[in-house]
């Protein structure tokens, strides 16, 4: 039995060994291009193409990569390729390595043109409208030539990006989505959600309002599922309201404010943003507490990425302009 286990082992660290050796001395960029364009493609005919190479020569590298790890990547399905498991392992971490390549050149690019860099940032709704303008504003006042990129989206879209490194940073109410050790996470300032109307909703000339009278009324209402929409129930049964049956499911919040003057609905606003549109004269804030149903919007990044200039300053932004938009 030990020898079993011993010649076991041997042949592990042989194995090892080999796939080691190929990765430090022969595995190369084109390679990881060329396993990505298969992973995308799926035919050998269309990846040749698209890297201006022979077929021949696309098999050619396939079985250099394959014979030098010692495992098959590929296997054939008719004219289509597809990976083995082997080979997704192998694609997932090339697409990673692709994309930091790239931002090395983007950063390098920047810093001999004189150009001062480049920050991508997701944005969930809760900040785009008020905090994001503000620091964007204060980053380009301080860094003219750095560009800031915005992504807007939903936690399940956001955070994946975040962690493949394709975002340096997620702005909004995150405390609760984004708990693991793999983030850092900066608290901005409390926004909590509040009930809002039109100001030509019944409903906004009232001097004193009870929670029995929303009900029956309209809503817009998060997504189904969404942390605010379980909690908005919630509340609304302590309160003895029933559940809304004329709803609106919707987290654009431009479309919301829209709709909110054009139809007699109750709506769910970041308390800042409420606050800007009751300043204008176009909505009104219902003196009816939701409580603390989420986090602080806050700014969230890998807790392993490395700070460049121009991320450290717009994080340095954020937080100066969350100072103004605290209310």
């Amino acid at each position: 039995m030990a020898s079993a286990t011993s010649g076991a082992s041997s042949g592990a660290s042989l194995e090892r060994s080999a796939i080691d050796g190929y990765f430090s001395r022969q595995l190369k960029l084109r390679h990881l291009q060329l396993l990505v364009a298969l992973a995308d493609r799926q035919t050998v005919g269309k990846v040749a193409e698209a890297l201006h190479v022979t077929q021949p020569a696309v098999s050619k590298m396939v079985n250099e990569m394959e014979k030098g790890i010692g495992v098959p990547l590929f296997e054939r399905d008719g004219r289509r390729i597809r990976p083995t498991a082997y080979g997704e392992c192998l694609i997932r971490h090339a697409r990673e390595l692709l994309l930091h390549a790239q931002r090395a050149s983007e950063e390098l690019h920047a810093m001999t043109s004189g150009i001062g860099g480049r920050v991508e940032v997701g944005v969930l709704s809760v900040a785009a409208p008020i905090l994001i303008p503000a620091a964007v504003a204060l980053f380009k006042q301080r860094s003219p030539t750095a560009t800031v990129c915005l992504h807007e989206g939903t936690l399940d879209q956001l955070v994946p990006a975040l962690r493949a490194g394709q975002l340096d940073m997620i702005v909004g109410r995150l405390a609760r989505g984004l708990s693991a050790p793999e983030f850092t996470s900066e608290p901005l300032f409390d926004d909590p959600t509040v009930i809002v109307v039109a100001r030509t909703h019944p409903l906004a000339s009232r001097k004193r309002i009870k929670w029995a009278d929303l009900a029956g009324l309209a809503w817009i209402v998060p997504s189904a599922g969404a942390p605010m929409h379980r909690h908005l129930l919630s509340v609304l049964e302590a309160h003895g309201v029933g559940t809304p049956i004329n709803t609106i499911e919707s987290v654009v919040i431009d479309a919301n404010v829209g709709m909110l003057q054009s139809y007699p609905v109750l709506g769910l606003l970041p308390r800042s943003l409420a606050r800007h549109h009751e300043e204008g004269g176009v909505l009104k804030i219902l003196p009816l507490s939701l409580g603390a149903a989420l986090g602080p919007v806050s700014t969230t990044w890998r807790a392993d990425a490395d700070d460049t200039p121009a991320t450290a300053l717009f994080r340095a932004c954020l937080s100066e302009a969350a100072k103004v938009a605290r209310v």
